[in-house]
C-alpha cells in the first residue's frame, strides 16, 4: 500500500526542485500520487550571503503559504550556499548549519508534517577530491548537511552520496543540461531514486 497517495507535499529547495528546472519532482509526483506544492526557488539558499541571499530560509520560516496542512515537507539543500558552513550545533543566522537547524526546527514546531531533508548534488565539473569554495569537498559538505538532519531526528535522502550521480558518470553531461541542472533522463533517474527512499518513510501522525 502506498501511504503517500493523495497526500500534500510542500517541496522547498533550489532550482533543482523548482517548477522551472526541478526535473525529479514530477517523477516523484507521478510515482507517489502526492499532490505537490512546489516552493523551490531558482538560485535559492538558506545563508544570507549565499546566491539567493537567504530567500529559501525566508520561504520556509513563515506560515503564510498553507504549509500547516502539509503531510510532507521536504527541504532540498546544498547548491548556492555561502562559504560559511559552520558546525552542526550552530543555530545562528549566518552559517549554513545555523540556518538549516533553524529551518528544520521551525517546521517541526509549527506543522504536523513528516519532515525530510534532501541533500542535493553539486556541480558535475568538480572532481570529488577537490575542495569547493566552502573549503570542504562536496562529500564533506553533503555529510555535514546530513548530520544536521540526524541531529534533528529527520529522515535524510542523500542524493549526493547515494543517488548515482558520481563525477565519472555525469562529467559527460548525458543526464544534465549544464553543470548541474538535470535533463529529462537525469530527472527520471533522480526521481526514481528519491521515491525508492521516500516510499519507506512513514507518515507522521499529529493526533
Amino acid at each position: 500500500m502506498n501511504h503517500w497517495h493523495g497526500k500534500t507535499w510542500y517541496a522547498y529547495g533550489t532550482s533543482m526542485t523548482s517548477i522551472a528546472q526541478g526535473k525529479y519532482v514530477p517523477v516523484v509526483e507521478e510515482l507517489s500520487g502526492l499532490k505537490v506544492v512546489n516552493k523551490g526557488i531558482p538560485g535559492g539558499c538558506l545563508t544570507p550571503d549565499g546566491f539567493g541571499k537567504g530567500n529559501n530560509k525566508l520561504a520556509v520560516m513563515n506560515m503564510d503559504d498553507g504549509k500547516e496542512n502539509a503531510d510532507l515537507i521536504t527541504l532540498e539543500v546544498l547548491p548556492n550556499e555561502s562559504g560559511n558552513h559552520g558546525d552542526i550545533y550552530d543555530t545562528d543566522d549566518e552559517s549554513f548549519c545555523g540556518c538549516l537547524n533553524q529551518c528544520i526546527r521551525y517546521v517541526q514546531e509549527n506543522t504536523k508534517a513528516q519532515i525530510v531533508l534532501i541533500v542535493m548534488i553539486l556541480s558535475n565539473n568538480i572532481e570529488p577530491e577537490k575542495k569547493v569554495k566552502r573549503e570542504l569537498t562536496g562529500l564533506e559538505f553533503a555529510e555535514l548537511a546530513e548530520r544536521v538532519g540526524h541531529l534533528n531526528g529527520v529522515p535524510v535522502i542523500n542524493i549526493f552520496t547515494e543517488g548515482g550521480f558520481g563525477y565519472a558518470r555525469v562529467k559527460a553531461r548525458d543526464y544534465q543540461k549544464d553543470n548541474i541542472h538535470l535533463n529529462d533522463l537525469g530527472g527520471k533517474n533522480m526521481g526514481r531514486f528519491v521515491w525508492s527512499k521516500l516510499k519507506d518513510i512513514p507518515l507522521w501522525y499529529g493526533e
